[in-house]
């Protein structure tokens, strides 16, 4: 799903510079009240280099439209990882303003990407789905869910086997 802002660039207009958010949108943009033709900035992301573990996220926002940049970045890391192992993943979202949100975003993505392998698509966002366990459902039903989100949890970028004598140890 390609997510945006059209901004209208005709200083006369009363929308000048405000955004109308846009969905599945193309390359050109005009403005609803003008009609004059203005500019497209697409929420987009891209890794640090190829690795399948990521250890930060960097999300920038609170884009301005005059200067065509964006003022703010927010970091979330995870420091358990080892620098040299890790990849850096970065979103440019014209979309949001704040740093809670951007923080919050971060972790959500950062969460996400170590848990599931290969979720950036073509543009470069990560695709998230949510895992709910609910404990009214039949014992049978929740152990069969919780079974197939350990098997994810295995399979993903940050899972690590204990030798079998360490194991012991800490038990």
């Amino acid at each position: 799903m390609k997510r945006g802002v059209g901004y209208c660039e005709n200083t006369r207009c009363d929308d000048f510079s405000k955004g109308v958010f846009l969905l599945n949108h193309g390359d050109t943009f005009y403005c609803p009240r003008c009609r004059e033709l203005g500019f497209t900035e697409k929420e987009r992301g891209h890794t640090d280099n190829d690795r399948d573990v990521f250890g930060e996220v960097h999300v920038h926002f609170n884009y301005d439209p005059k200067e065509k940049d964006y003022r703010e970045i927010g970091i979330v890391r995870d420091d358990s990882l080892p620098e040299d192992v890790a990849n850096s993943y970065h979103l440019f979202s014209p979309l949001i303003k704040t740093e809670q949100r951007a923080l919050k975003v971060a972790e959500a993505i950062l969460a996400n990407l170590n848990r599931y392998r290969g979720l950036l698509d073509g543009e470069g966002i990560p695709r998230t789905t949510e895992v709910l366990l609910s404990f009214d459902d039949e014992f049978g039903d929740f152990s069969r869910k919780l079974a197939g989100l350990a098997e994810e949890w295995k399979k993903s970028g940050i899972a690590v086997e204990k030798p079998a004598a360490e194991a012991q140890t800490e038990a």
